[in-house]
């Protein structure tokens, strides 16, 4: 899939912070190691897709981090740079009135990661068989897969590290994305139709 026509804001990441000279000697990563934060924002934040230009604009500048900033970019930039649907995310909020246009395709491209790791699983586990990380207004939503016997349970949950998400907007996102994987991956809906 290609990136939508739409605006897009990419992270930076400051070069003089000192948290990145000292994860420059590290050879393994744990949470007690110094500069982790950096190391954690490097897989957090990501490129976002957004409506319109005044929302682009918006995204723009400083986050929670101090040591990452949005910039404006452009589609064809990404494009050349390899930037592909698995790596952005939906700059947008669910209240946003183009919020399903602009999520659609990356809700797309993470179901269908999430189904490609669910084929190559192992049967029989009863534990997380799969799971996909769909990030949308620098929150992380998990859609996860886990096995019950023959059975799969699709859960969906919600996680912000930096950024001040406010939990009724966590909330109706998640009722969102639960109504959307149940319709997505609805038997009824494979190889549906139109009228």
């Amino acid at each position: 899939m290609t990136l939508p026509k739409a605006f897009y804001a990419e992270p930076r990441f400051r070069i003089s912070s000192p948290d990145f000279a000292r994860l420059r000697g590290a050879t393994k990563l744990t949470l007690e190691t110094p500069g982790i934060t950096f190391a954690l924002a490097f897989d957090y934040y990501r490129v976002e897709v957004l409506a319109t230009e005044k929302d682009r604009d918006l995204a723009c500048g400083p986050t929670a981090h101090e040591d990452v900033k949005y910039f404006a970019t452009t589609r064809r930039a990404l494009v050349d740079a390899g930037i592909t649907l698995k790596d952005i995310s939906c700059g947008n909020t669910v209240d946003h009135p183009r919020f399903g246009e602009i999520l659609t395709p990356v809700f797309d491209a993470a179901v269908t990661r999430l189904i490609k790791d669910l084929l190559q699983s192992r049967k029989g586990r009863d534990e997380i068989v799969a799971s996909t990380i769909i990030p949308i207004a620098r929150a992380r939503y998990t859609i996860s897969v886990t096995s019950a016997g023959d059975w799969l349970n699709f859960a969906v949950s919600a996680y912000s590290a930096f950024e001040q998400s406010h939990d009724d907007v966590m909330d109706r996102t998640l009722k969102y994305l639960e109504g959307r994987v149940a319709l997505q991956l609805s038997p009824s809906t494979i190889n549906a139709k139109g009228n």
